[in-house]
């Protein structure tokens, strides 16, 4: 990828708290080098920042962290990043799960 700097896509689950870490992140990122697209289709890295306030709100984030890895198979993605809540709660179980994240970052 000489020129062209890896793309990144972010799906935020849950309470404001984490859309403004999101926000955060993608802040990061873009002063990192990344580039920022809606379409996880087109990204290099997808970042997935979950919640687990309540029960649904685990199912859901586990279910978002699946759907998206798929995006390593179909897509180009060659990373999944999981963050927030659930990856500081269920980090070992999610990696044993879950072999499609690359890595965790909790809260």
């Amino acid at each position: 990828m000489v020129g062209t700097a890896a793309k990144v896509a972010v799906a935020s689950l849950g309470c404001d708290k984490n859309l403004v870490d999101s926000e955060a992140a993608l802040g990061l990122l873009r002063e990192a080098g990344y580039e920022v697209t809606p379409d996880p289709r087109e990204a290099d890295v997808i970042l997935v920042n979950t919640c687990t306030f309540i029960g649904r709100a685990s199912a859901e984030s586990v279910e978002a962290v699946i759907d998206l890895a798929r995006f390593k198979e179909s897509g180009r993605a060659r990373a999944l990043v999981v963050m927030g809540c659930l990856a500081q709660r269920y980090g070992e179980r999610l990696l044993e799960e879950i072999p499609e994240i690359d890595a965790l970052v909790g809260t």
